[in-house]
């Protein structure tokens, strides 16, 4: 048998593992506890701080809500104590609607109806319009003797909510007119844009069109149907 002379020979040594100073001391082990307990307590109060704020909001959001429907409830009473109990007749209503608005003409002839129960009335108006390929309709509601149907339409408007993601965009706007609130949702993807607003806690006013990237053209429909006269009623 051929035997490789000892200086041919050659061998791989691993150095030996040294065990002891892989190991955490006790110092280092209680160090990294605290750091994690730490840590976690952080993210706790962050969360807590999330949640409260969260509360908080949501309470402002109630308050607003119940301030605004106790004023509404004594516009209200104080319209029904002058004897004005009864919604506009809704022909009365159409007539507030515009012939056209920055382009858009009427599309067919103007919609409406008055609804009578136990207790409450309601009138409602509305009138389709087009420009090319393209749409825009306008509705005027009256509920003078149906505050609580008014107040639900609204109830949205005074929480002072504001959402806006790449799809949808969404939350409270001003009018720059007295005793009108309003609210608008523009659908980004969709380009397509909603107006709803609320006069002298009264009368609701909605708009609609497709392409729009923002609420302008509807805030203009809504302005043409005279606001001012609508909050002086």
């Amino acid at each position: 048998m051929l035997r490789l002379p000892k200086k041919a020979r050659f061998f791989t040594r691993v150095p030996p593992v040294n065990v002891k100073s892989m190991r955490l001391t006790g110092r280092s082990t209680r160090s990294l506890l605290a750091a994690a307990v730490l840590l976690t307590a952080c993210e706790t109060a962050q969360k807590a701080k999330e949640a409260a704020q969260g509360a908080s909001a949501l309470a402002e959001a109630a308050q607003n809500y119940a301030a605004n429907a106790e004023t509404s409830q004594k516009k209200a009473e104080a319209r029904r104590a002058k004897g004005d109990t009864l919604a506009m007749p809704y022909t009365e209503l159409q007539q507030l609607l515009p012939a056209s608005v920055e382009g858009y003409e009427k599309d067919g002839d103007p919609e409406g109806q008055s609804m009578n129960m136990a207790g409450a009335s309601y009138s409602t108006a509305s009138q389709n319009y087009k420009k090319g390929d393209h749409y825009l309709k306008l509705v005027v509601v009256d509920y003078n003797a149906a505050y609580g149907l008014y107040g639900m339409a609204t109830a949205f408007m005074a929480t002072g909510f504001s959402s806006e993601n790449a799809d949808e965009k969404m939350g409270g706007i001003d009018l720059g007119v007295a005793g009108a609130k309003g609210w608008e949702v523009i659908r980004k993807k969709e380009k397509k844009a909603m107006l709803s607003v609320g006069v002298a806690d009264r009368f609701f006013v909605t708009a609609e069109a497709d392409d729009q990237e923002n609420s302008d053209l509807l805030k203009n429909a809504v302005r043409s149907l005279d606001l001012t006269k609508l909050a002086d009623l």
